[in-house]
């Protein structure tokens, strides 16, 4: 997959391209998520360039092309992406408080991506994050109990046994740290069903998960 690239500061403005995912350039990518759903890549450039140049802003989507609330900024160098973490945490946006973490998936990994110029919709690559939302009805599950070490690959890999995920999130607070639920989305409802008959109750990491439609998503 391939995904339109938002956007690249340069002498004469912004240029396209493709986005496909990370960075070259290690420590210049951050993850930014609860994003109000109306929020464009311009609006989260514009509010990132608060902490430094930003080489790429893109709004993360669904496979059909709905926001999911998060998104990604790459900086031109590591010391600006670091002062967003520090400065730009809990910032508002669109009448919402922002969080912004380092993003552990740079250099690598298909993400969707909300195109800025001439459009272009991302792939259906799941990664971690914050966001409810899109998604056919019944498609999203809630995963509670988890243990403080499940991350998102781990909840990812452990419901990818039952159907094919679209997405896995681990919710975090804006200090990082997780809150022990998460959230899986399928990409059919049936595979929704059984993962909820086979895995509430399940053992993962130590912990018996406790799984059910997530009824904010549906």
């Amino acid at each position: 997959n391939s995904f339109h690239r938002e956007d690249r500061e340069t002498s004469s403005g912004a240029a396209g391209g493709f986005y496909q995912g990370g960075s070259s350039r290690k420590g210049t990518s951050v993850y930014v998520w609860n994003l109000a759903y109306e929020t464009s890549w311009q609006d989260l450039k514009d509010h990132m360039r608060q902490a430094g140049n930003v080489d790429q802003a893109t709004i993360l989507t669904n496979s059909e092309g709905r926001p999911m609330g998060c998104g990604v900024v790459v900086y031109q160098r590591p010391q600006e992406a670091a002062r967003a973490i520090r400065e730009l945490q809990n910032s508002e946006l669109n009448g919402r408080p922002m969080y912004v973490r380092e993003d552990r998936q740079q250099g690598g990994g298909g993400r969707g991506g909300r195109g800025g110029r001439g459009g272009g919709r991302g792939g259906r690559e799941g990664r971690g994050g914050h966001g409810h939302g899109g998604g056919a009805p019944g498609t999203q599950l809630y995963v509670g109990n988890l243990s403080f070490d499940t991350n998102w690959q781990d909840l990812k890999d452990f419901f990818g046994e039952h159907g094919d995920v679209q997405r896995a999130d681990v919710m975090e607070g804006p200090d990082g740290r997780k809150k022990g639920f998460g959230i899986v989305r399928y990409f059919n409802k049936e595979d929704a069903e059984k993962a909820i008959k086979q895995c509430d109750g399940a053992d993962l990491q130590g912990r018996n998960i406790s799984v059910r439609l997530d009824h904010k998503a549906n």
